[in-house]
């Protein structure tokens, strides 16, 4: 029989039809990828052929949540389509199902980052305000006080762990708990500064401007 021309589908697919939709190189090239692997002779003789056949790299062409109709009938074809769920399940598309939380926790991020914009006052932070920066930060520095209530960590004095012979797993809790002990003492360090400043102890400084106009707006 005829030849049916696949390079024209793709062609009309990736460039007349999603061609003014994408704009990022990496989208373009999924949907590239997307259209070679369903929009392909291989996948509708598979079809036909009763069975969902396997690429080379040993994965399924199709998703094995779908069932292609055995027949020729554009019908039935629409009415797989039909009958498709409203939501795009991530396994249509060969992706793993945790990958739909990954981006639920990508917008949610994005939703309260925008949520604290609104939430800013347009003066917080701009300048030194002793009794804003006094109201506003001084539960954060009662917290950071009673959170380090007994313990050592913050005027213990550390050295790097050296290179022994201790196996790498030792070697790796070696090095963490030294990061993670110089990162408690760094932000002590800063918000013993920001607190001077607000006791008018010690000069306000571009590190703790910095430090407390992040604060101030949540960040």
């Amino acid at each position: 029989g005829k030849i049916f021309q696949w390079d024209f589908v793709h062609g009309l697919l990736e460039s007349a039809i999603y061609g003014g939709r994408i704009d990022n190189p990496s989208d373009l090239r999924i949907l590239s990828s997307y259209l070679e692997q369903f929009f392909s002779a291989r996948l509708l003789s598979s079809s036909l052929s009763g069975g969902q056949r396997r690429s080379k790299g040993g994965g399924r062409i199709f998703p094995s949540q779908i069932s292609l109709p055995n027949s020729c009938s554009i019908m039935d074809y629409r009415s797989v389509v039909e009958n498709l769920p409203e939501d795009d399940r991530p396994a249509f598309f060969g992706l793993p199902a945790n990958i739909e939380r990954s981006s639920q926790r990508i917008i949610s991020s994005q939703v309260i980052s925008q949520l604290r914009v609104l939430s800013r006052s347009v003066a917080t932070g701009s300048r030194f305000d002793r009794e804003l920066w006094s109201n506003g930060l001084s539960p954060v520095l009662n917290l950071w006080k009673k959170l380090n209530q007994g313990s050592t960590l913050i005027h213990q004095k550390v050295e790097p762990p050296t290179e022994g012979q201790k196996s790498p797993i030792l070697s790796f809790i070696a090095l963490e708990q030294f990061n993670a002990i110089r990162l408690v003492q760094s932000i002590h360090q800063s918000l013993a500064a920001l607190s001077k400043v607000i006791r008018g102890t010690q000069l306000l400084t571009p590190d703790v401007q910095k430090l407390a106009t992040a604060l101030l707006n949540q960040e």
